[in-house]
């Protein structure tokens, strides 16, 4: 597992801090009734979903309309979303989301055909997966460094 300060430090040289207000937070957690994870809380203090170009990421916070909130009602509303996940972007033909339930917030990057399925039955294809949110934002910040060169 990568260390939070390590990610944190290679994040703010490649794109300074970007934090998550703390307000954004709470309602997050009580509009969606879910328990977010301790990774997830810690990242939102330097990393609120922008700044990063290699995937399209929702924001973390009220400054877009597009946000994770907004985006998992969204799914949520048309039964597509299993209510522990957490929208964090919608690449082409795809979602990648969180997984509240679990303790490190497992992230998984899964075909769009499988939204449905999640947490309910078996995907149609293996999604990339990383343990924690921590080692999804590790691998973001890996992908923009190659990017920028």
């Amino acid at each position: 597992m990568p260390n939070l300060e390590m990610v944190r430090h290679k994040f703010e040289l490649l794109i300074g801090v970007r934090a998550v207000e703390r307000s954004f937070i709470d309602n997050l957690e009580h509009e969606l009734g879910l328990t977010l994870p301790h990774t997830f809380k810690s990242v939102a203090h330097f990393f609120d979903g922008s700044g990063i170009y290699v995937l399209p990421l929702h924001q973390i916070g009220y400054q877009s309309p597009t946000n994770v909130l907004s985006e998992t009602q969204r799914l949520r509303k048309y039964g597509e979303l299993a209510s522990s996940y957490l929208v964090l972007g919608e690449p082409t033909e795809s979602l990648i989301v969180m997984d509240c339930d679990s303790t490190s917030g497992r992230v998984l990057w899964c075909d769009a055909t499988d939204v449905c399925r999640l947490g309910k039955e078996p995907l149609l294809r293996e999604p990339d997966s990383w343990a924690s949110y921590l080692d999804f934002v590790e691998y973001l910040v890996t992908q923009e460094e190659a990017e920028q060169g």
